[in-house]
């Protein structure tokens, strides 16, 4: 048994650097694979969608065609992000929160900038500024979660490098 004592969640069997490297060695869980599996299905499904609309009718006013580029670049986006995460196939911890909740940020806020643009200029009318205000409320949940993406990975990073130092201690 180790004399050592820690609070991570390591054996007393196992050395620290041997318990961090099988925990950093971890796969995504079937559920994390199925879940970015379904995110991948659902954005490639929706920019199949509005590929094969944009394609189909060309006499499309310009705002209409200009929506539909943006729409076909954020569904490929999150189809790049769930490839990504797929084929790490590690657990990406506090990474994919980070990338995740800033795609969401930036796609919330370029939505609402599109919807008030669009209200402002008088082709939307009161259906695109309460898209616009949809919008701001998306915005507001994506910062919250980036926000919080940002503290978890901050705490992750402040428990390696105490950890970096436990290991320079012992060696």
């Amino acid at each position: 048994m180790s004399t050592h004592t820690n609070s991570t969640a390591t054996s007393d069997d196992a050395p620290l650097p041997e318990a961090l490297r099988l925990l950093l060695e971890q796969e995504l869980s079937p559920g994390a694979r199925l879940a970015y599996v379904g995110l991948l299905l659902l954005a490639l499904a929706a920019g199949i969608t509005v590929a094969s609309l944009w394609l189909t009718e060309p006499s499309l006013p310009m705002r209409t065609q200009v929506a539909f580029a943006a729409m076909l670049v954020i569904a490929l986006s999150w189809c790049g992000f769930a490839i990504w995460a797929l084929l790490h196939r590690r657990v990406l911890y506090a990474r994919h929160r980070l990338v995740s909740a800033r795609m969401a940020t930036l796609f919330c806020a370029a939505f609402s900038a599109g919807a008030f643009i669009l209200a402002a200029i008088g082709g939307g009318g009161l259906g695109a500024f309460l898209a616009g205000v949809l919008g701001l409320i998306m915005l507001a949940v994506a910062m919250a979660l980036l926000l919080r993406a940002h503290r978890y990975y901050d705490g992750l990073r402040r428990r390696q490098s105490e950890l970096q130092r436990a290991l320079d201690e012992r060696g």
